[in-house]
């Protein structure tokens, strides 16, 4: 924060912070965030941070400005009752992974049924993307937000949506991540990486709106259930849910793999998308994140209510293979 502080404090601004949001933010931390911003009768939000700070930030940003409980705004069916005008909001970004700073909604934690939930909030008035206020995350969160980045791509590469746009951008994303994740990792300090890895974050966000899928219903029921980091999640789940996507997204998934590096001139469209998979863990592996679900805390005895409330999640209706409770279960059971 260091940074911002001194950059307010030259343009004499007055500000208060604050420093309450929990990784996975929940209702009543947005809501206590909005009782401090009226309470010190600021007038604009900046948000600071990784997609937790930057997604209740956005949240608070609604709450200010609209009456009621917060869970009247949960889901894309409230959507209408958002209206302007809202205080003014800057999203900076510092981690590379979750592009909240653009995306159109904030994910909160739904105590009451212990969930996740969207508000559409829409995104920042003002990102500021500046990859040096990403230089000193450590390795192990620039490696889970970063596969965080690469699972937004691929989901929104195998997306049951039409949206040419924002498969363009999720090719263009997965060759950023392809090429400097490793780097940004094994050395923090490259600029050029942690460039690479901004850029393909917010990509990601964009190419999202494309929609998600199953990777994202499973990973977020591992957050709230097993309070697993939200891209340690996705890495995990991704390679199971891309395989499981074979039959439905062959095509896709080769086209993943060649814009990854792997080689697939000789192979069989089938063969290229298990590349896919293969190239992913590769690369997860590679960056020392676990493969397993057992490696971070979650008990068997968790799968079966995780599977049935992936099923109410509101990402996999755009995976492009359709998923019951049963194909959730053995997807979990699968990184098990």
């Amino acid at each position: 924060l260091h940074p911002i502080r001194q950059s307010l404090g030259k343009a004499n601004i007055p500000y208060e912070i604050f420093d309450r949001v929990e990784s996975n933010p929940s209702d009543r931390t947005v809501m206590e965030g909005v009782r401090r911003f009226q309470k010190t009768e600021c007038n604009a939000i900046l948000g600071v941070g990784g997609g937790s700070p930057l997604d209740a930030s956005k949240a608070i940003q609604v709450m200010a400005s609209h009456h009621g409980e917060i869970y009247e705004y949960f889901g894309a069916a409230a959507a209408s009752k958002i209206t302007l005008p809202r205080p003014y909001l800057i999203g900076i970004p510092t981690t590379s992974g979750t592009g909240s700073e653009v995306s159109r909604g904030a994910i909160i934690t739904n105590t009451k049924t212990n969930t996740k939930s969207v508000i559409r909030t829409g995104p920042s008035n003002l990102a500021i993307l500046d990859p040096e206020m990403t230089l000193n995350l450590p390795p192990q969160l620039t490696a889970a937000t970063g596969m965080d980045a690469l699972s937004h791509h691929i989901e929104a590469c195998v997306s049951n949506a039409y949206q040419p746009v924002c498969t363009a951008l999720a090719l263009e994303g997965i060759r950023l991540v392809g090429r400097s994740l490793k780097r940004a990792v094994e050395k923090g300090d490259d600029l050029d990486a942690r460039t690479d890895m901004a850029v393909a974050s917010m990509m990601g966000a964009l190419a999202f709106q494309k929609g998600l899928g199953a990777v994202h219903s499973l990973a977020h029921q591992l957050s709230t259930e097993a309070d697993v980091h939200h891209g340690l999640a996705n890495a995990i789940m991704l390679p199971h849910v891309m395989r499981f996507n074979i039959p439905h997204a062959r095509e896709e998934l080769a086209q993943v793999a060649r814009t990854l590096g792997e080689k697939i001139d000789s192979l069989t469209v089938d063969q290229a998308a298990e590349q896919a998979c293969v190239g992913v863990a590769r690369l997860s592996s590679s960056i020392g994140l676990p493969s397993r679900l057992r490696d971070v805390g979650v008990k068997e005895s968790q799968i079966p209510p995780m599977a049935e409330k992936a099923m109410g999640d509101w990402c996999h209706p755009y995976n492009p293979r359709p998923c019951t409770k049963d194909d959730m279960a053995a997807l979990y059971r699968a990184a098990y």
